[in-house]
């Protein structure tokens, strides 16, 4: 009697049923062509049995003996090991033989493939019994499944990753005011799909009304695909919205009906977390429970953070790399060259609250303060004596990571009466919040610390940060709001003799001022600021208000004592190292010679500040000096030269999500179609912009001159068409219509370096791959790019096929 082909346990439909993991299943049927062993790893609930399941299934006609799956989840001895596989197998055991073996003479012969599922409880037999397999089983093939790699010599690891996420923010987020095409393309919106689909009686469908709260809820559990399908299935008595609201308390609400066919160990989530954290050492729990304080860290964090009371210091590199092993933490990214790492928001959550039981939660979370304190405050000071630009830049990007770590910290401190080491953090973290343009983020952080307990705060470090509140809301609230900000900050520096919180102060007066019309009070507020400043050397005080001087004397007509302000505070930036602040300065001096009319000296300073600001990533800058530079290109009527940077203003624009950056770019567009004669095209632009500046409250001179001159060149009755054609449109699509300008070239006026990068880009690399292949900077990668885009009239990687090779 022969044996079945297979004993896979999959049930009626199950192949009709899963969702994703196409390029996986490719990829891995290919390695199994070759490779002696895979072993699949990841988390708890990743998907790994199902994927095995599905792998062993598309491989079967490879294997003349077929597939034997051979479940040891209950397995956590040698013996039992043994005992699970023979069973399997139908391997006969006698006095004569071993039940090893048994097993390898069951497989010597056969031309098979062995699925080992569920192998963590008993890793080392695993990996002997395996060893033991390759060695004498020459034709048979191991796929195996286990939340930690098994370790020996012929393994190929395949770490199961989430299922594919949208990312944040969502474009058809439910709050945002403009629609955009479904989610359906990723793996965990199409898995929630299906199952919540398959749960409710009357049928699920997306809508463009939840999609977002669909991506978010995916989002939120990390693209597990167990935790996702959980989610799905409460939509029997919940909207996606209730689930979303939901998830803060996810191990109460993602468990099992009892309707599925789940293993014990996966009908909560709780369990499935509960099954891995079991199988840690003492010490790993404990390593785990404290990684919980921190969004993302590196080693020397978790040295500093996480040692002592059951954790050695010295073995925390150990235990982090088994916690790696077992799929509990995962990598993060390489910031600076060192590695980085993060738990999942589910693991996270789990790992927190085995932290606040266990009472070791205010002790982990107070020496992180401590930790970040210290380290914010040392950064700070560093950014005030010279330092090599590299370093600097280094310094941005690290703190673009810890973003999220910092914001947590500083509510944790506020909640639990930490005040004053909350303010240290906010007042250490002014050089990056005015770097990066984090005006609201930041004042709505700093907001919350400044009403908790205002008379305990100590004078000195409140006075500072009352003073760095005024500079954030410059941009953000009214003038009166504004005014009384920067004049309690300055009564409170005065009464405490605070040089820096008085220098910050009257120059925040004095932009104020200028931005009123006020030009003799701002001067005043610029001279009493200057007083202050020369005391409390502070170079980011200093450089702004070199700057309000410099925007001073223009405003006075007086451009060669603005260009000495800049001017000096170029060369005291470029002592420090400090490339942000030259190419403020050298944006300004730009502006200066153009107004001047010196062309030539204008594209070239700003040109040079573009360079910077696009290596720094600062968006608004970036907008800001590429809208002026398209602009001045215009103004000497070079329509084709203002393409590039007037693109580059609106991606950046739109990738920043600030409307109201859009708007501007959008108005500068529709002057550039104006002077390509296209004054419908110009029409629609401007009809979008004023839309934007309406739902913003900030409605601008600068739309109603575009209308008026659109009606003037067409007519009242197109200008009116023209003006509504894109409103309706999603952004996205008025972002590729407005860069779809009337083909310059084609693919002949590309220069060949354009030509090469183009050809890198149609096989899919990114700007860095880009980069990294060709020598150059990512700076430099992107601007080809966006040079590409201009001279082939396309506004996406994908429109580049075909194009490189249409001469040939």
């Amino acid at each position: 009697m022969s044996h079945p082909r297979h004993n896979l346990p999959l049930s009626a439909g199950e192949f009709v049923r899963f969702v994703g993991r196409e390029r996986d299943i490719i990829d891995l049927s290919r390695i199994l062509g070759t490779a002696r062993m895979v072993t699949l790893t990841g988390t708890g609930g990743i998907g790994k049995t199902r994927l095995a399941l599905h792998l062993a299934e598309r491989v079967l006609r490879r294997f003349p003996d077929g597939v034997r799956f051979i479940d040891l989840s209950e397995a956590a001895t040698h013996r039992q090991v043994l005992a699970a596989v023979a069973v399997g197998l139908q391997a006969v055991e006698d006095d004569s033989r071993t039940p090893l073996e048994a097993v390898i003479t069951a497989l010597r012969t056969q031309d098979l493939l062995l699925l080992l599922d569920t192998c963590e409880h008993a890793v080392e037999s695993m990996a002997e019994l395996c060893r033991e397999i390759l060695r004498h089983c020459p034709r048979v093939r191991i796929l195996a499944t286990s939340r930690q790699p098994l370790h020996i010599p012929e393994e190929n690891i395949w770490r199961v990753p989430p299922l594919s996420l949208p990312a944040r923010p969502t474009p058809t987020d439910p709050n945002a005011a403009d629609p955009a095409p479904l989610p359906r393309r990723y793996e965990s919106v199409r898995l929630f799909v299906t199952r919540a689909h398959a749960a409710r009686s009357g049928g699920f469908e997306m809508t463009r009304e939840n999609s977002g709260y669909i991506a978010e809820i995916c989002r939120i559990l990390d693209g597990v695909p167990l935790a996702i399908e959980l989610a799905a299935a409460r939509v029997r008595v919940l909207s996606v919205q209730q689930i979303l609201h939901r998830l803060d308390d996810r191990f109460r609400l993602l468990t099992s009906d009892g309707s599925e066919d789940l293993p014990p160990r996966q009908r909560t989530l709780r369990a499935v977390l509960e099954w891995s954290h079991d199988l840690l050492t003492e010490p790993e729990q404990l390593l785990l429970h404290r990684l919980s304080v921190f969004t993302t860290w590196c080693l020397e964090s978790a040295e500093e953070v996480c040692s002592g009371d059951g954790v050695d210091p010295a073995d925390i590199l150990p235990l982090h790399f088994s916690l790696l092993d077992k799929s509990l933490v995962v990598m993060d990214a390489e910031v600076n060259g060192t590695a980085h790492y993060r738990l999942t928001e589910t693991v996270r959550a789990y790992a927190a609250e085995r932290l606040a039981a266990g009472g070791g939660e205010e002790e982990r979370w107070e020496r992180y303060l401590r930790h970040l304190v210290h380290w914010l405050e040392a950064r700070a000071a560093d950014v005030g004596k010279p330092m090599p630009w590299g370093e600097r830049l280094g310094l941005v990007r690290f703190m673009d990571h810890h973003r999220e770590n910092h914001t947590r910290v500083v509510e944790w401190a506020v909640a639990h009466g930490r005040v004053e080491d909350a303010l240290r953090v906010c007042v250490a973290l002014r050089p990056y919040w005015t770097v990066r343009d984090l005006s609201a983020e930041g004042s709505r952080v700093l907001e919350r610390v400044l009403e908790t307990d205002p008379d305990g705060q100590p004078p000195v470090l409140r006075t500072r940060a009352l003073a760095l509140q005024a500079e954030l809301r410059l941009e953000l609230d009214s003038a009166p709001r504004v005014f009384a900000l920067a004049r309690s900050a300055l009564e409170a520096a005065r009464a405490c003799r605070e040089p820096g919180a008085a220098a910050s102060a009257l120059t925040a007066l004095a932009e104020l001022a200028l931005r009123t019309g006020s030009t003799d009070e701002a001067y005043e507020h610029a001279e009493q600021a200057w007083r202050w400043a020369r005391r409390a050397n502070d170079p980011v005080t200093d450089a702004a208000l070199l700057t309000v001087r410099a925007l001073l004397c223009r405003r006075r007509g007086e451009a060669d004592r603005a260009v000495e302000h800049l001017e000096l505070a170029i060369t005291a930036a470029e002592e420090l190292g400090d490339r942000w602040t030259v190419a403020r300065g050298l944006h300004g001096l730009g502006s200066i010679a153009a107004e001047r009319g010196e062309a030539v000296r204008a594209r070239a300073l700003l040109s040079d500040a573009l360079e910077v600001f696009t290596e720094l990533g600062a968006a608004p800058a970036t907008a800001r000096c590429a809208r002026e530079l398209g602009r001045l290109h215009l103004a000497e009527g070079e329509t084709l030269e203002a393409q590039e940077p007037l693109t580059t203003c609106l991606l950046v624009s739109f990738a920043s999500g600030q409307r109201i950056a859009v708007a501007r770019a959008l108005e500068a567009l529709a002057d550039l179609a104006l002077a390509e004669g296209e004054a419908e095209r110009a029409g629609a632009l401007a009809g979008v912009a004023s839309d934007l500046r309406t739902s913003l409250g900030r409605p601008s001179a600068e739309t109603v001159r575009l209308r008026s001159v659109v009606e003037r060149q067409v007519g009242a009755s197109a200008a009116a068409d023209s003006w509504n054609a894109w409103r309706h449109l999603p952004l996205e699509q008025v972002r590729d219509r407005a860069l779809a300008f009337p083909r310059s070239g084609g693919p002949s006026s590309l220069t060949p370096r354009e030509r090469e990068v183009a050809e890198l880009a149609e096989t899919g690399l990114s700007n860095r791959e880009i980069a990294e292949r060709l020598i150059i900077s990512q700076a430099t990668a992107a601007r080809h790019i966006a040079n590409i885009f201009r001279k082939l009239s396309i506004s996406s990687r994908t429109q580049l096929t075909g194009w490189t090779s249409a001469e040939d």
